[in-house]
């Protein structure tokens, strides 16, 4: 009886290891690859590429709106209202990935739109971990940092959502963070 007691304290130890092991371990063989669409594509260039492949018959049509337009006056008794999009979002700043625990390449860039902000990492690639964590911090050390949710793939393009109501000359430093161990993976400096 003695004995089917310790085999069985013996098998359930080994399980609880063997999960323990591949929930530690498993990750820095499991790579998850992205290529989300950049903020900055605001499709400028496909205007002027339609404006460069019309054929005549639109372009005349589109020259005649234009010299109509040439003699039409408009009275402005209010100032007009800002479209602040007109020019499309806007890179506030950014910085190189750079290696503390493991290997990293890439960059990361902090970019603005009309009502968003998005950090946006460019050609990353990183080992994974067990329960990585993307933060905005003030620094490399501390307990004051906003965090971004897990991290959605350790090698490609990627975009996170970045609230509008964070200061972001104070929350400068992105950390890829080891949530159960806190392991600063890599981090960038954003300037």
């Amino acid at each position: 009886m003695k004995d089917s007691i310790k085999w069985t304290f013996v098998g359930v130890g080994a399980i609880v290891a063997l999960g323990v092991g591949w929930y530690l371990v498993s990750p820095a063989f499991i790579t998850s690859t992205a290529d989300d669409a950049s903020p900055l594509d605001t499709g400028i260039a496909t205007i002027q590429d339609d404006f460069e492949s019309m054929d005549n018959e639109t372009r005349e049509e589109f020259d005649s709106e234009i010299e109509k337009m040439k003699t039409f006056e408009v009275d402005m008794y209010e100032s007009s209202p800002v479209i602040d999009d007109f020019y499309g979002p806007i890179i506030l700043s950014s910085g190189a990935f750079v290696e503390r625990a493991h290997e990293v390449a890439g960059t990361a860039v902090l970019i603005e739109g009309v009502e968003s902000r998005t950090l946006r990492f460019e050609d990353f690639e990183t080992i994974n971990g067990p329960n990585l964590h993307i933060y905005l911090a003030s620094d490399l050390g501390s307990d004051d940092f906003i965090d971004l949710g897990p991290i959605r793939a350790t090698k490609g393009n990627v975009n996170y959502d970045v609230p509008v109501d964070i200061d972001i000359e104070k929350y400068n430093k992105v950390l890829v963070w080891c949530v159960p161990f806190k392991v600063l993976f890599s981090y960038a400096e954003l300037q």
